[in-house]
């Protein structure tokens, strides 16, 4: 009953006002236009966003989304259908992992703790390749530790095409990561395992099953391909930027939210009392945790594919009960701290009373009654719940993009005049306008619709919008700026060469 119910929450969660935001900016755009272009054009090999190749990831996360669009219709809840959908999948592989190495109530925690981490929720709520990686990655490890320990050649076939459907998805690190897992694991453990011909041959028909749609690429895209795959597999190790060694040291504390630091106690705690049955878990963290701590460039959501181990180790250092004195006092203070953050917002930007109340009250009854181990992953979701209830509702009043793109239609409904953004470029007004947008021109040249910012270039405005200057993804700072109306500017529609 208790797992039907934990599990039917977290579901309403992940769901509830999904397709509510437009497409954020910019990576949703890329997969949003170059989704719904594919089904335009039948061409499902190529991705092509605002009428340019995109070949920055492979085509995975387009495909789902383009199926998505099919099945559905072309419209953001159906964009980010399957993000959520493998996100909860995550969540359940996560909880049958956990189930096999500890127990029930390990596992339906570790389920809690994941599937509320505060970055990965995000992340299964917005279309990119980052929870599709976690969800591939999660569950070939998965099979192979099943296979492994059960003897089963089914599962370890399996892994093998769920690594390699993790490969199609962001390239050589879907296979690199779970077997460099496996490998290190196995060499702690039973490195004679090692010597099996199938791993080596299990190696040659990933290449060859995901292989394909890079060799076709080269083939079709020689030059774009090869500079954008260096790019993206080999240059981020160690040129684009450099960031500080201890970055997802520091980051976990806000990613990993609401368990945050206790998940440092939890491993602690499993290296001090050699949790042997944590042992895959731990493997599996370090190893990822240290490949991406090693590459210069950093991002948060990098380690994401670490998440489920982090969750098991987490879950069961709060199931055991020791170290009591020091998961209190965390506790306590991350279930304040997160109540805290809901008060903050609602009196900053949106107030709902009824749900504030909800939000304050629901986690002290946990507390009061104890139940330390729940108290942060309760006030975690009534976090969530206020902002996708109250505050995302708020933001999209701010967010004009969905009505550029209807007025550009009702002026040219067959996309015959050429469409220009200058001074600017919204990445998403590409999908909703239907069309490919120009982001430069000489002013001599103009003819057609231009939309351009009102400080920029003078002409007679058919219709202003108030448009944000940031960036969306820096979200927090987005709703400071709202709040105190600055960053925004008056971007115009013009007809050239009637509107000068």
């Amino acid at each position: 009953m208790l797992r039907n119910i934990t599990f039917l929450a977290i579901a309403f969660l992940y769901f509830f006002n999904l397709g509510l935001n437009q497409v954020w900016q910019p990576n949703e755009a890329f997969y949003a236009d170059a989704s719904k272009n594919m089904l335009r054009t039948g061409d499902f090999l190529t991705p092509v966003y605002n009428g340019e190749i995109r070949l920055n990831k492979p085509p995975m996360t387009y495909w789902f989304t383009a199926l998505s669009f099919f099945l559905f219709g072309i419209n953001e809840f159906s964009l980010r259908l399957f993000q959520v959908l493998t996100g909860l999948g995550t969540g359940l592989i996560t909880y049958l992992l956990a189930r096999k190495l500890t127990d029930e109530k390990v596992a339906l925690l570790s389920f809690v703790v994941l599937t509320l981490s505060f970055q990965f929720i995000a992340n299964a709520r917005y279309t990119s390749p980052e929870v599709l990686l976690t969800f591939f990655s999660t569950l070939s490890l998965y099979l192979w530790y099943v296979g492994y320990k059960e003897r089963s050649g089914l599962f370890f076939f399996l892994a093998l095409n769920a690594s390699a459907l993790g490969v199609l998805t962001k390239g050589p690190v879907g296979f690199l990561l779970p077997a460099g897992i496996i490998f290190i694991y196995l060499l702690a453990t039973d490195p004679r395992e090692l010597l099996k011909l199938r791993y080596y041959l299990g190696t040659l028909y990933i290449l060859l099953v995901s292989g394909w749609w890079f060799l076709y690429q080269f083939m079709i895209n020689r030059d774009t391909f090869v500079e954008v795959f260096l790019k993206e597999n080999v240059k981020r190790i160690y040129t684009l930027q450099e960031d500080p060694l201890y970055f997802y040291v520091l980051d976990i504390n806000v990613s990993f939210l609401p368990y945050s630091f206790i998940f440092y106690l939890a491993l602690a705690w499993v290296i001090y009392r050699k949790r042997k049955e944590l042992l895959f878990p731990v493997v599996w963290f370090l190893t990822v945790f240290t490949a991406f701590s090693l590459v210069k460039m950093k991002l948060p959501v990098y380690i994401m594919p670490a998440f489920p181990a982090m969750a098991i180790i987490t879950a069961s250092f709060l199931a055991n009960g020791e170290w009591r004195k020091a998961v209190v006092p965390a506790s306590v203070f991350l279930t304040a701290l997160m109540v805290i953050a809901t008060v903050v917002g609602a009196f900053l930007f949106k107030l709902n009373i009824f749900i504030l109340s909800l939000c304050f009250i629901v986690p002290l009854i946990f507390l009061l009654n104890r139940r330390f181990h729940l108290a942060p992953a309760v006030a975690g979701f009534f976090l969530l719940f206020y902002l996708s209830s109250v505050l995302l509702p708020e933001v999209e009043k701010h967010r004009p993009y969905r009505d550029i793109g209807n007025f550009i239609k009702s002026i040219d409904p067959e996309g015959k005049m050429p469409t220009y953004e200058l001074g600017v470029f919204h990445h998403n007004i590409p999908f909703y306008a239907d069309r490919v947008i120009f982001r430069e021109a000489k002013t001599e040249d103009l003819k057609g619709i231009v939309l351009v910012r009102e400080d920029i270039l003078e002409c007679e405005a058919m219709k202003v919008w108030k448009v944000y200057s940031g960036s969306e993804s820096r979200f927090f700072k987005f709703l400071t700026d709202i709040k105190k109306g600055r960053n925004f500017y008056d971007l115009k529609l013009c007809i050239f060469p009637d509107g000068r």
